[in-house]
């Protein structure tokens, strides 16, 4: 296998990245078009761009216009087309509703729409259902959104289906929105830190933003208090937009989303560029090694908005010399009440540690759904722990049980109808646990180790150790290891086989440790103990302390138990208490408050 180069990543102070700011626009921008070497017919074929998000781009810039026009046409036919994907078209027509709503409001009255896109988009709006009947978090954030922002449009005229004005729709989206985005901020997303999920997120928040606010948004006949829902609604989005990139920000390592992810799928379990969050860094923070994006694009809607993140966000994500703990706690999400009026009780809780050098980060807990409840929602797609390197984008380990549940329980990915794993970590190290059920098909935990994307990968002792520049790991399956040499994770996959398996990971960098062997040694001679009839796991970590999990609950460090009721953030730059709405981001003196509650 080819081995993956090494990134290199500018060194950007805030005024250089601001400054570089519209030279990064542009370069997405017509990646995202698909740059001046490709041909008009790419715009119309939908396996090249499903909902407009290339259309969009090349009517921004000028080209392509007849072809991009069609387009657009097509997406608002949404239901007179097979999906290009095979997906239902009931699934993800709020996509399509929210490209045509971006659509519609960046490009009114400009040259490059023609009247008949411009017509067959209000049809869309004014004639058919555009709710998605997947009811996860991003898809009702769509829905609401660009129906919210399309009644905006067209105030008298009536929404057939669903027999109300654009005048009585905006009310009761604009109280919708309001409410979803202060929870979001006092509790968490339930897709939380998805590097995928992000942008359907961040496309309703760039619009939000951008085309609500303003004297031309709202129509004659508004009354006062949609004028002033109009403009709290821009001010919550600009907000939030700021939270998201902080979050982001305190866990990522040049440009990469590091720790545990709610909501991924295999290609960004394996490698950091193929996230929608590492383009996105590119854009706002310029801390990404442009030649590993090639001629990707991201999202149109955010590289033609007006957003730019507060400064002290774009300090953060250039400048953490020093390693720190970051603790955060997401609400579990519950699709029969996405907004939600009546939360479950109980939370996921995520702890991450980050240094110069590498992050690491693992979902520590997180409750059971109440008896009755659906409760299948957290472990849907979820990464549970992982530890990635700086230097390239495939410089990452984490483990995992694979099902056959598809993307939601998947091959890399996800836990759902098993919820086998168990995971605790502090600073340097995380513990995994597994009990697998008699009735999943895979007996077995695996572990992703890219050969191709380590200087060097040495086994002794029982351990897998690799070192990546100057940052050192190591990592141990308890019920032995083997790599796999054929197919396509040949030399990135080790397999442990046993129903009652887990694992234990290590950290480290040389500053710390004198030298690679200097690691090996140390770790090979800390203590270890698993009990595999009571699924308990003990390790003692010369650095980190003595951790300990089972399967019931438990994790205690140097034998007490662990702290685990979170606030919603909490880390050397993000203070926030559970529920409260109100964030403190800081950095040194610098503070910058953002209050969801006023």
């Amino acid at each position: 296998m080819q081995t993956m180069r090494k990134l290199n990543v500018p060194g950007v102070s805030v005024a250089e990245a601001a400054v570089g700011f519209e030279a990064r626009r542009v370069r997405l921008l017509e990646a995202t078009a698909g740059g001046s070497g490709v041909t008009g017919e790419a715009i119309q074929d939908p396996a090249q761009d499903i909902y407009g998000n290339r259309a969009i781009a090349n009517l921004a810039l000028g080209r392509f216009l007849p072809e991009a026009n069609a387009r657009l046409r097509r997406t608002a036919a949404w239901f007179d087309h097979p999906h290009p994907n095979g997906r239902h078209h009931l699934g993800e027509c709020d996509f399509a509703a929210m490209k045509l709503a971006r659509a519609y409001w960046l490009l009114r009255g400009g040259g490059q729409f023609e009247a008949s896109a411009v017509d067959r988009i209000r049809r869309f709006f004014l004639t058919t259902a555009f709710m998605s009947h997947y009811h996860s978090e991003n898809h009702d954030f769509l829905f609401y959104t660009s129906r919210y922002l399309m009644a905006k449009a067209f105030w008298t005229e009536t929404f057939e289906a669903y027999g109300k004005t654009g005048a009585e729709l905006a009310r009761e989206d604009a109280d919708w929105l309001l409410h979803f985005i202060r929870y979001r901020a006092a509790r968490g997303w339930a897709e939380f830190d998805s590097v995928c999920y992000f942008s359907p997120d961040w496309e309703c928040l760039t619009s939000l933003f951008d085309f609500c606010g303003s004297a031309d948004g709202m129509p004659a006949g508004a009354a006062e208090w949609d004028i002033a829902s109009d403009s709290e609604i821009k001010r919550l989005a600009g907000m939030m937009m700021d939270l998201l990139l902080a979050d982001m920000a305190v866990d990522s390592l040049n440009g990469m989303y590091g720790g545990a992810h709610g909501r991924i799928y295999e290609p960004h379990a394996l490698d950091h560029a193929k996230g929608s969050t590492y383009a996105l860094q590119y854009l706002y923070f310029g801390n990404v090694d442009a030649d590993s994006l090639g001629r990707q694009g991201t999202l149109v809607d955010a590289v033609t908005s007006g957003f730019r993140p507060s400064e002290l966000i774009v300090e953060i994500a250039l400048d953490r010399p020093d390693a720190y703990e970051n603790r955060e706690r997401k609400h579990l999400h519950n699709t029969q009440d996405v907004r939600p009026v009546h939360p479950i009780p109980g939370s996921i809780r995520k702890y991450t540690y980050y240094t110069p050098d590498y992050v690491m980060g693992a979902v520590q807990y997180q409750n059971p759904y109440p008896p009755g409840r659906a409760g299948w929602y957290a472990h849907h797609e979820q990464h549970e722990w992982d530890l990635s390197f700086g230097t390239r984008t495939q410089a990452r380990i984490f483990t995992h049980h694979p099902g056959d549940a598809g993307p939601e329980h998947g091959y890399w990915t996800g836990d759902l109808g098993c919820r086998c794993g168990h995971f605790f970590q502090y600073k340097s190290a995380v513990l995994a646990l597994y009990d697998i059920p008699e009735k999943q098909p895979h007996q077995f935990v695996h572990a992703y180790v890219p050969r191709h994307s380590f200087d060097e990968v040495i086994e002794e002792n029982g351990f897998i150790f690799v070192r990546e520049g100057e940052a050192f790991a190591a990592l141990r399956m308890l019920g032995g290891h083997e790599w796999v040499t054929e197919g396509p994770y040949a030399d990135c996959e080790v397999k442990s086989p046993g129903a009652k398996n887990g694992a234990v990971c290590e950290a480290g960098c040389l500053a710390d440790f004198g030298s690679f062997e200097a690691f090996r040694k140390e770790i090979a001679s800390n203590e270890m103990t698993f009990d595999a009839a009571h699924m308990r796991l003990s390790y003692f970590s010369t650095r980190a302390g003595r951790l300990f999990l089972d399967t019931k609950g438990t994790r205690r460090l140097n034998g007490e138990d662990v702290d685990l009721d979170y606030g919603t953030y909490d880390s050397p730059y993000m203070q926030s208490d559970w529920e409260s709405g109100v964030i403190e981001i800081r950095k040194g003196e610098k503070r910058l408050v953002l209050d969801f509650t006023s």
